[in-house]
């Protein structure tokens, strides 16, 4: 192999380290964000006694945060975790969408094992991880 062809090699693997350290670093879930400490420090609406993060932290098995930028420019923190739901386990995902202006949050869309749920599949799986937290409570009282 001649020397112009070592040449050419190394540039392609230098390009091609590139390439993937950009494309790694650009898929690399952001975990660590104001706007999921605001979520998670903060209350659902009719549920005020207890923090969203402690109220999930019990019901879902290893809760993951992450918050992203969606191309509609609302800025998202995601929840997703395995739970029990209606006798079935599966994973939940739960989008909450913070309004920069208020610093408030709603918690916007959810499905559980792929199915987008209405707006009264939501509010049954919220309930039952409140209802959790209420039982681990009184097992603790």
């Amino acid at each position: 192999m001649s020397l112009g062809n070592h040449i050419r090699v190394f540039l392609c693997v230098v390009f091609m380290g590139v390439l993937v350290g950009y494309v790694f670093n650009a898929k690399k879930d952001i975990t660590d964000h104001d706007y999921i400490d605001l979520v998670k420090e903060g209350y659902l609406e009719n549920f005020s006694d207890v923090t969203v993060r402690n109220a999930f932290n019990y019901a879902f098995f290893e809760p993951y945060w992450r918050y992203y930028q969606a191309k509609t420019g609302e800025h998202v923190v995601e929840l997703s975790g395995d739970i029990t739901f209606q006798d079935e386990k599966g994973h939940a995902i739960l989008q909450f969408v913070v309004n920069e202006e208020t610093q408030q949050f709603s918690l916007q869309a959810m499905k559980f094992n792929d199915v987008v749920f209405n707006q009264q599949q939501k509010q049954k799986l919220v309930s039952l991880v409140y209802r959790t937290w209420e039982n681990k409570q009184l097992a603790y009282e």
